[in-house]
Order: structure tokens, then sequence, then C-alpha cells
């Protein structure tokens, strides 16, 4: 029997030739995506979580995935910069794609104070009218459209979105675990909050070091770092979602500062009572690592394109194993 996750391409952004090197080397041999199916297929994973490859049609892709006995979780970006999304759409459902994630913004650490022209409620209600639009059409292709707490949006958004967008069947939720914490959540508490929404599952795991603007979020293979992944997938497989594939995931190269001891960090959040905070730091005083403990990737430190390779695989296959165990 497959492992019953997918292998996601963000999680080997290198390999796959969507980030150089810190000096801006790239890949001189990046995989391919009939390639990233195959390492799927011989992981023993039960699919794929990727962008829709320019260079093969919807059909090559289905039969691709169909020779290997993969199942595919479409990724988009963000759902108000993207272009041609309804042709995108389609060819995700003639590719036999279930789920297409998008993101709301390109925000990261929870730092909306970034987010320029018009700030975080003006994207807010320009996403909701440009989900509205795009839900009919996913109904009718049989798609639910699943949005993600890339680091942005709080459980307040989500909640938002889906009364705006008229709490539509084809409306829903990818839970990245470890992005609850880049604005102040607790993930199995998010993962409670959110479960009836949740359509896909990005399984991140991070460490957590102490700062003094708040907190480090580093990369490190599932199991390895703070996420409760046992107890939020119990949550989620029982939201009465058939198509769930969680995709394992390997947060991005570059450490995530939250600088949420920072006032004006919070000038772009609607008002919270402190103790909705206490699960967070909770996680970050009980499994929280020094501030002087060293951290960094290959990436950061500025290795090469083998080095940086291989720990991306490195990183993939741990956390494999750890869902292989679970």
């Amino acid at each position: 029997m497959p492992i019953p996750f997918a292998l996601t391409a963000y999680a080997l952004p290198h390999v796959l030739g969507y980030l150089p090197t810190k000096d801006g080397t790239p890949n001189p041999d990046p995989l391919s995506p009939l390639g990233l199916l195959d390492a799927a297929k011989a992981r023993n994973l039960a699919g794929v979580d990727i962008p829709l490859p320019a260079d093969l049609s919807a059909e090559a892709l289905r039969d691709a995935l169909a020779e290997r006995g993969l199942r595919l979780v479409v990724e988009a970006m963000s759902v108000l910069e993207m272009e041609n999304t309804d042709a995108y759409l389609r060819k995700a459902a003639i590719a036999g794609a279930r789920v297409v994630r998008f993101t709301l913004s390109g925000i990261l650490c929870g730092d909306r104070r970034k987010l320029r022209p018009g700030g975080w409620w003006t994207r807010r209600d320009a996403l909701a009218k440009r989900i509205a639009e795009l839900l009919p059409l996913a109904a009718d292709l049989g798609l639910s459209l699943a949005f993600e707490n890339h680091q942005d949006a709080d459980l307040s958004d989500f909640f938002w979105l889906h009364e705006k967008t008229g709490e539509h069947s084809a409306f829903g939720v990818c839970l990245d675990a470890g992005n609850p914490l880049a604005v102040g959540e607790d993930p199995v508490q998010t993962a409670q909050a959110l479960a009836p929404l949740i359509r896909h599952v990005h399984c991140k795991d991070y460490t957590m070091h102490v700062a003094p603007e708040g907190y480090h979020l580093v990369r490190c293979a599932a199991g390895a770092g703070v996420v409760d992944f046992p107890r939020i997938l119990e949550i989620v497989k029982n939201n009465g979602f058939t198509d769930l594939l969680p995709g394992i995931e390997i947060a991005a190269q570059a450490t995530r500062t939250i600088p949420l001891l920072e006032a004006s960090w919070w000038a772009e959040y609607p008002e919270r009572d402190v103790r909705t905070l206490i699960p967070a730091l909770q996680i970050l005083w009980g499994k929280g690592r020094s501030a002087t403990e060293p951290y960094s990737s290959a990436w950061e430190r500025g290795e090469n394109s083998e080095v940086v390779r291989a720990e991306e695989w490195r990183l993939l296959d741990e956390s494999i194993a750890y869902f292989g165990r679970l």
C-alpha cells in the first residue's frame, strides 16, 4: 500500500529549478515534472502536489499519473495576481485533480505592514470578490479551491472569506500545518477550528528559536520540530472530505522571523485577546530553542548547488520516513 501522502513540489525548490543558490547560481540539471512523478512513485507515495507543467497537456499529465498510479493535487499561486485562472482550473480538472490550492498574498512572517498599497483589509475585500467569481466554475468542474494560510491569513480571515463568498461548497482551506505560528496561532487549534473547511494539508514542520523581536521559524524534517502532526492528521481525516491527500512539504530555505513583539506588527490585525497567544507561546516555551543555538540551511550558508540539492532530498526522505511510521 502506498503511503497516503503526496510529494509536494515546493519541498524541493532548488532541485526543481525554482530557486537558485544564494549567490544566484541556478541548478544546472533541474528535475522535470515527470521526474518528480517518478520520485514520488519510487518513494511509495500516493500522489504529487504540483503546479501544472506548462509543457505538458492536461491529457498527457493525466496519463502519466495513471501509469504510475498517482493522484494529483494542483498548486496555483495568488488568486488575485494569477492570469488565465479559468483555463488553469479547466486543465486541472482534465488532468484529474480534485483540489487546486491558491495563496491569498505574498506576505511572509505574518508581516502585513509590507502590503501596500491599500493594506490587508483592502486586499481582503478584493479576495472575497475574486473568489466568489471563481467558485461556481470550480463547482461545475468538480473542484475544491483550497486557500492556504500562507503566513498571512489568520482564523478570522478564513471565517470572514467563507461567509462573504456565500459559504459555497467549493470553498476550502489548505492548512499549512506550520504556518499558524507565523500569525501567533496554534497549529492544532487552527486545525480544529478550520476542520470542516480543510481540503488539503501541507505537512510542514519548524523548529522555533527565541528571538528579540519574537521568534524564528526554521526549516526541518517533519517530526524534528514543534508541529503535532498526529493530532492534526487525526482531526482532518474525519472531516468528511474524501479526496483529502496531505502533501509532504519542507519549509522555505530562508529562516522566517515572526516579529510579534513589535507593536507595529499588529497594525493590520483585528484586536485580539492577548490570551489567544498563550498556546503558541507555550509551544515556544516548551519546545523552543535558545536564541544562541546556531541554525541555517545549506542555502542560507551559501553552499553550492550539489550540497543544497542533497539537503533538500535528505529532509524530504526523513519526512517521508516519519509519516510512513505514522
